[in-house]
């Protein structure tokens, strides 16, 4: 595919032209989309026909509660013939995202049931279509774009049943678990002894922020 449109390829291009909250948004098609992806430094959502793209610096807190919930949900999800643990590396396809069309998004963490259910849009590349669980990490900049747009488009994904965003600033964990396919129970927890249950097992907010705030 050949296109006139331009973009930053470099982070710090990117760096140049992003608003308050990191960010940098233009127009596009999807299949523009899916042509940038192989030609930039950063990673890029899609959203409403516009490429998101984001400054992809992970704090060290940041990438420390990934890495802390990626262990959990490895013990948690143990089995291979069932699960797959991801990390923020591979994306998440939302074919009808509140009736704007296909959105595309980098979650901090994702649990995925096998078999795989993927988009490929390129031999060889592909993203998930089938979440059973997705993790954000929340920050100042991050958090009116994962509350307001990513977990409105989250909620409609048929497999999808936990979804865990986790601030970075202070010990906090909102849990949102689906009760039926349009309805949605959100916790809001706070203190080390606060524990909320995966696949029947317990995680405390002690063990998620633990050496961080406990």
């Amino acid at each position: 595919m050949t296109t006139t449109l331009k973009w930053p390829t470099t982070q710090q291009q990117l760096a140049e032209v992003v608003d308050a909250d990191g960010q940098y948004r233009f127009v596009a098609t999807l299949e523009e989309y899916w042509q940038l992806l192989g030609e930039v430094q950063y990673r890029a959502d899609f959203y409403d026909h516009q490429i998101i793209a984001s400054m992809s610096y992970e704090s060290d807190l940041h990438s420390y509660l990934a890495t802390e919930l990626s262990y959990y949900l490895r013990t948690i999800f143990a089995d291979k013939s069932l699960f797959r643990v991801y990390n923020s590396n591979r994306p998440v396809y939302v074919e009808n995202c509140r009736g704007l069309g296909t959105g595309v998004f980098n979650a901090d963490g994702m649990v995925t049931t096998l078999p795989p259910v993927r988009h490929e849009y390129q031999k060889g590349m592909s993203a998930e279509m089938n979440p059973t669980l997705l993790i954000e990490i929340l920050s100042p900049s991050t958090r009116a774009y994962d509350f307001g747009t990513k977990l409105p488009c989250y909620k409609t994904i048929p497999t999808l049943q936990t979804i865990l965003f986790v601030e970075q600033d202070e010990p906090k964990v909102f849990v949102y678990q689906r009760l039926a396919p349009n309805r949605w129970q959100d916790t809001e927890y706070r203190a080390a002894e606060d524990s909320f249950e995966i696949e029947g097992q317990t995680i405390t907010l002690g063990q998620i922020y633990r050496g961080v705030y406990f």
